[in-house]
């Protein structure tokens, strides 16, 4: 069994949060943005991020159960 195919979206979820860092890390050692610049890029991060993350692990995961349609 691997975290890989047991856990698929918790590897996505940490590949975006490793993005995010990753960007705040670029920023806090140097990499020349304004403030409004640094506001708008985490606002984008902040929308666009999770729904990328779903997006990439929703075409990883299955469900288990079957629903009984309705009589």
């Amino acid at each position: 069994m691997s975290l890989k195919t047991n856990e698929p979206l918790a590897i996505r979820a940490v590949a975006v949060a490793v993005g995010a860092a990753v960007l705040a890390a670029a920023v806090s050692f140097g990499l020349t943005l304004t403030d409004v610049q640094q506001s708008a890029i985490l606002g984008v991060v902040a929308v666009v991020a999770p729904l990328v993350a779903a997006w990439w692990a929703r075409r990883k995961v299955t469900p288990t159960a079957k629903v009984p349609p309705a009589p």
